[in-house]
């Protein structure tokens, strides 16, 4: 069972709690009858089915095609039906079918789920939504206040213990994760509600015809998520070629990636910020492309003209991606990572704050890793002996903050994932 801190179990117990007395005020008002058992296996059937299909959130966590099926059955049988559906559909995916192992993990989500599916229909009554029949459909302010309600409550909910994970902002996280989701929840929304009237109006088959526009939504969904994947492999693919050219830097950018991100959260950067991070880290070494093998394995002390070559890697790896448009922020970190807090460093020579943060971070996981690697002039520096470096040149070479953060990393051996 992984490590969780007090703030994050008070969350999650504060959030199973409320929702398990919802879950039991909400059961107390069911009237049951073959009609509602026969509607609670059909919709619970379907939410299984559209469980199946989650999509990966950049930041953690994840979305599936289960809200339409949700929405539908809580306009037709309100919030007690609803919500024994998702705590048996949830729990049967999460423990069953993923394999998910912890038990406070599928409480926690059952719990959310009911929240949700609470606010919708308290906000679906106070705005005058009636139940779903075969002789009134409702009318539309109260399906979609109550849509968004479901929306706002689900993500918010999920947002906050993903951001306590992270130690990060939770209207960043929410913003990284859920913001783009906004128009594919309002346009589900419909379906959701023609599911109701479907089902009450004719029969459950008839339900089965609007699985199609809900695929066409998972599409939306795995397009965006494959397409961040793949512009992630381009980079890695492109540092991977540098990398190629000289044995003792095999996988350096991956580890600087890595140290970096973690480097960047703990000193409480923005999750936009963290990521431009991740992205200069990996190809910040991309520049020395122009710089022959010659000097890039001489196994001895470089003259000054072969240093003058090499001090151009970083203008040249800034000229390279910054014309790629979604790289031209990390492009400004990889050109100034060799900046040094006193200002002896170059390209330009900034100056403390000057420099900005991510090329601070950048500057000094390239040394530590640079020292803790063997390389043709010299062998690997111990852990201690790094950590020595860079606590005596804290201030001058390094900026004292970012070190101090970075053996917090370090020392914690937190995941940096």
């Amino acid at each position: 069972m992984p490590e969780l801190s007090k703030r994050l179990w008070l969350y999650i117990i504060l959030v199973t709690a409320v929702g398990t007395v919802l879950l039991a005020h909400w059961t107390y008002n069911i009237i049951l009858s073959w009609e509602v058992l026969r509607g609670f296996l059909f919709w619970a059937a379907l939410d299984i089915i559209a469980e199946l299909t989650p999509v990966a959130l950049p930041q953690g966590g994840f979305v599936t095609l289960g809200f339409p099926v949700i929405y539908a059955s809580l306009l037709v049988y309100g919030p007690g039906v609803s919500s024994w559906i998702v705590v048996v559909c949830n729990t049967i995916v999460e423990a069953k079918l993923r394999g998910r192992k912890f038990w406070y993990g599928i409480l926690f989500d059952d719990a959310q789920l009911i929240l949700a599916i609470s606010a919708a229909w308290i906000v679906y009554q106070y705005m005058g939504g009636i139940a779903i029949t075969a002789d009134s459909i409702g009318h539309i302010l109260p399906i979609v206040s109550s849509a968004l309600a479901y929306f706002l409550v689900n993500t918010f909910l999920v947002n906050i213990i993903l951001a306590l994970q992270k130690k990060t902002s939770i209207l960043e996280m929410w913003l990284v994760n859920f913001k783009w989701t906004v128009p594919n929840y309002l346009a589900q929304t419909p379906i959701g509600f023609l599911m109701a009237v479907l089902y009450r109006g004719i029969s459950w088959w008839a339900v089965l015809f609007l699985c199609f526009p809900l695929f066409i939504a998972y599409y939306a969904y795995r397009l965006y998520v494959d397409l961040r994947k793949q512009h992630l492999s381009t980079i890695q693919a492109l540092a991977t070629a540098i990398e190629a050219r000289d044995a003792y830097t095999e996988d350096h950018s991956m580890r600087m990636s890595q140290y970096a991100v973690a480097t960047a959260r703990e000193l409480g950067v923005s999750i936009n910020e963290v990521e431009i991070i991740r992205y200069a880290a990996i190809l910040h070494d991309i520049g020395k492309i122009g710089v022959s093998d010659r000097i890039l394995n001489k196994p001895g002390k470089l003259t000054k003209k072969e240093l003058t070559e090499m001090k151009k890697h970083p203008k040249t790896g800034r000229d390279i991606i910054s014309k790629i448009d979604s790289l031209k922020k990390a492009s400004r970190l990889v050109y100034y990572h060799h900046e040094r807090y006193n200002g002896q460093g170059y390209p330009e020579g900034l100056k403390g704050e000057d420099i900005p943060v991510g090329a601070r971070i950048l500057a000094v996981i390239d040394a530590y890793d640079a020292m803790t690697s063997k390389r043709p002039y010299r062998s690997a520096y111990s852990t201690k002996e790094a950590i020595r470096e860079l606590k005596e040149n804290a201030g001058t070479q390094f900026d004292k903050k970012v070190v101090e953060a970075f053996l917090k990393v370090l020392k914690s051996n937190q995941n940096v994932t």
